[in-house]
């Protein structure tokens, strides 16, 4: 027996069957394969059950709470920008309202201005001797000088007279063209408002 174990035959047969069986085992990659994924399946399993490793499926109530706050405060903030959207362009409407408005006031002052003649408390002292001068002398007399002096000027000399002494004279202004008729017109017109700084009656001048 050992001397059947020393011969060549037999180590060369062993060797043989050795790399058949190698050769064999190469040659089954299915039951490989096969074998490999249950490994991997198994280490899934095992670190799913394990407690260690990131893990993305969790619930936390504080994190809901808090995009839940989020996010109603996100809706009131677009409701405040829409009220103030809202009060933006009522308040451009009322400005622009009381910018008309505001012009119509300065429109209708500035037509009063130019129609109104004010006089002032300085200049009733003076003005009463110049209209007491002219109401002496003749309605014609007094027209032709009363008629070189500016309207203004001369609506609050007449304005001081009496009408007696007052009326005469706008009558001789109004004789002549059809201009001069015309501004003793204007003139009549605007002897009804003049206004003293005193009292806005025309008894003041007296």
């Amino acid at each position: 027996m050992i001397r059947l174990l020393k011969t060549k035959w037999l180590a060369v047969g062993l060797g043989a069957a050795a790399y058949l069986l190698t050769t064999w085992l190469c040659l089954q990659p299915r039951q490989q394969l096969a074998s490999v994924a249950a490994e991997l399946r198994a280490a899934r399993q095992h670190h799913a059950g394990s407690s260690f490793g990131p893990s993305w499926n969790f619930e936390n109530p504080e994190m809901a709470q808090l995009i839940g706050e989020l996010k109603d405060q996100r809706e009131a903030l677009r409701a405040r920008a829409l009220q103030l959207d809202e009060l933006e362009a009522r308040l451009k409407a009322e400005r622009q309202e009381i910018y008309a408005v505001t012009q119509a006031v300065f429109h209708v002052k500035t037509n009063i201005d130019a129609t109104v003649t004010r006089v002032t408390q300085d200049e009733v002292g003076n003005l009463k001797k110049l209209a007491k001068v002219y109401a002496t002398m003749s309605p014609e007399g007094a027209a032709r000088i009363l008629r070189e002096m500016e309207d203004d000027q001369l609506v609050k000399i007449l304005a001081l007279m009496k009408e007696s002494e007052s009326a005469p004279i706008l009558e001789s202004l109004g004789q002549g063209t059809k201009d001069e008729t015309k501004r003793a017109a204007l003139l009549s017109n605007r002897l009804r408002l003049v206004i003293a700084s005193t009292s806005p009656a025309k008894g003041a001048f007296q």
